[in-house]
């Protein structure tokens, strides 16, 4: 065997490329038992799952992503459930279609623990080093070289038809704080130069975008019993369904017998609160009077960051009519006195932080342990990309994560999982996958990457998903989990085969509480009854025994049933729609009787169906039915308009 060949690269060990290496191992363990191989190449193994901004883990839409991630077998769940010091589920005064799972986590636990998982498995090769160039010929991946780190050093090539970059902010990452900036793609940390160089010679189209993080305080510094606390959940709901499943810990899921906490206790570390506090007008007269030194406003930083997480400067240019923004403190850990402060992401001088930690309620005193800073990188364009995450320009190389323009830990998980299945199924020869829109976030998340052109990165938001009624966080199982039996991606470890069983399991018992509700034809019907708790279905069925999730899952669907067959009815119509491929060899500027922004569109994007044509830039509903006779007249004839 020759020991720099692979079946699947993955460079990166951020969130992406965890869950790559992660789902790449469960496809080859499935399909090539003890012989497949994956390299998970990185600068430094000990930042593997490191959470660099927030230590949370969910939230609003969020949630749903970990919770399909998981149902998916992949890892973030479990690292999650974990090490999780507090949980709470957002958004529970709405219906459950919007509820988000949230989790607080250790963030030394929670990297320990994804370092774990990942060398628990014998498949995956972690490699020190960073890479220098993309090995590519006649349009196909062939490997990468690497620049080895630690005290060997050197250049090697690794080779594999199967590559998949998840690169995060370390692209050309160059960090601002005020007029200072620093070559960067995380504090600490050196940048990525190479791979930017190797994409734009094969002719990728990159972009540059901006993120950023706040201050990081001293909690003993913090007067923090006179702040209003949050707490978590009384009951904490895990991620993972295999949290509380009643399986025994499973061999080899990369814990010891001490901290083997993955099924058998939850939650496993003290629950702690957050606390709120907040600025006001005088924090913002500061933040005003210095914005000339604020890298976002004096034209040191090129790229554009999130709208939906804006930085504390941006906030009050944004919004003048506001003179208080709330803030939450977050402990980082339960092993030191690290404080996140939620809210106040900002690039503007140390001085200035200084200023504006000690005009909020309970921080006069507040001593920076790290100051915010802002980082800009560079990333492809993804409609250069398949909704598989390879990419359309080279055969077998894969992009995941804030590479593709997106933000947030579990957007890059998602499409981190997705891209190392997909590059892994491709390398034993099995067809690939794609989620679809009404099977899951995935699914939008991926249909919006392709179909769009991020400006500014993108955020999964339960708006997003147009059928977000079917696409709940606590039937991410009934869901996907079918799906992650048929492509292997549980049978081949210890812990996707506890998933199995747990499936079965729980199947069974949602058939039974099914057939106990239709034994009470009232029942069925008081459940639709706007003021008819979940709490109220089982007091009504005393002898019926199921777990917590089967029970949600049965309130949830039977309440909802008449809006759930409605929409499954609408899904059906537009499948024809949505499936029907467009010829790849069209050339759409010929199409003169489209108009130009719609030409342009479609030349640009390429949509591979009318669904994703329908869903681009510039196109309206009558371009898309103009489209549909042009294409008809083109594939008949075979003569172009």
């Amino acid at each position: 065997m020759n020991p720099d060949r692979f079946d699947v690269i993955v460079i990166g060990g951020g969130h992406a490329g965890a869950e790559a290496a992660w789902a790449a191992a469960n496809v080859l363990d499935a399909h090539r038992p003890g012989v497949g191989r994956v390299a998970l190449v990185t600068a430094d193994p000990a930042k593997i799952g490191v959470m660099s901004c927030n230590p949370a883990i969910g939230g609003l839409a969020k949630g749903q992503l970990v919770r399909e991630i998981d149902a998916l077998g992949g890892l973030m769940g479990l690292a999650t459930d974990a090490t999780g010091i507090q949980f709470r589920v957002l958004n529970t005064s709405k219906g459950p279609a919007v509820h988000g799972p949230r989790a607080q986590c250790d963030k030394h636990a929670y990297a320990e623990q994804v370092q774990a998982m990942i060398s628990s498995r014998a498949t995956i090769r972690v490699v020190a080093g960073s890479v220098e160039a993309l090995l590519v010929e006649d349009g196909q991946a062939r490997g990468v070289r690497i620049a080895l780190t630690g005290e060997d050093g050197g250049t090697v090539d690794l080779h594999s038809d199967a590559v998949v970059l998840t690169t995060g902010t370390f692209m050309r990452g160059l960090m601002h704080s005020g007029e200072a900036k620093t070559p960067g793609g995380r504090f600490g940390e050196a940048p990525a130069v190479g791979i930017s160089a190797s994409l734009r010679e094969l002719g990728f189209e990159l972009g540059r975008l901006k993120t950023g993080t706040p201050p990081r305080l001293d909690r003993k510094t913090i007067d923090w019993e006179s702040l209003e606390s949050q707490h978590g959940d009384a009951t904490p709901t895990p991620f993972s369904d295999l949290t509380l499943c009643g399986e025994p810990p499973p061999p080899g899921a990369g814990v010891d017998p001490a901290t083997a906490r993955l099924t058998t206790h939850f939650p496993p570390l003290t629950q702690v609160p957050c606390k709120q506090t907040r600025t006001d007008a005088k924090t913002h007269d500061v933040i005003r009077a210095n914005l000339h030194r604020a890298p976002m406003f004096s034209g040191q930083i090129e790229g554009v960051g999130p709208r939906y997480c804006p930085s504390i400067e941006d906030k009050v240019v944004r919004f003048a009519d506001r003179d208080t923004h709330g803030v939450f403190l977050e402990p980082e850990s339960l092993r030191d006195d690290w404080i996140y402060c939620n809210g106040i992401s900002t690039s503007l001088p140390h001085d200035v932080q200084d200023v504006i930690v000690r005009s909020m309620p309970g921080c006069e005193r507040a001593k920076v342990l790290r100051y915010g800073y802002a980082v800009e990188y560079d990333m492809v364009r993804p409609h250069q990309i398949e909704v598989t995450g390879q990419t359309r320009l080279v055969r077998g190389l894969y992009l995941a994560g804030q590479i593709n323009g997106t933000s947030g830990y579990e957007e890059a998980a998602a499409q981190g999982l997705v891209a190392g299945a997909n590059a892994a199924l491709a390398s034993v020869g099995r067809e690939v996958w794609a989620l679809g829109r009404s099977d899951a976030y995935i699914g939008v998340l991926m249909d919006d990457l392709v179909t769009k052109t991020p400006v500014e990165p993108y955020r999964m938001f339960t708006s997003r998903a147009e059928h977000r009624l079917l696409l709940r966080a606590d039937n991410a199982g009934p869901r996907l989990t079918p799906l992650a039996e048929r492509l292997g991606l549980l049978e081949g470890h210890e812990l996707g085969r506890a998933r199995t069983r747990v499936f079965a399991r729980r199947q069974t018992q949602a058939a039974a509480l099914n057939r106990a509700i239709d034994a009470v034809p009232a029942l069925a019907k008081r459940i639709r009854a706007q003021d008819f708790a979940l709490d109220q279905l089982r007091d009504a069925l005393p002898g019926v025994a199921a777990d917590a999730t089967v029970w949600h899952t049965t309130y949830a669907e039977r309440r909802y049933e008449a809006y759930v067959v409605r929409e499954v009815a609408e899904i059906k119509r537009h499948a024809a729609m949505e499936g029907k491929r467009l010829p790849e060899a069209i050339d759409y500027r010929v199409f003169t009787q489209l108009r130009t922004e719609a030409r342009e569109s479609l030349a640009r994007f390429r949509p591979r169906t009318f669904g994703q044509a329908g869903r681009l830039e510039g196109i309206t509903p009558a371009d898309l039915t103009l489209l549909m006779v042009l294409v008809d007249r083109w594939s008949r004839s075979g003569v172009r308009p």
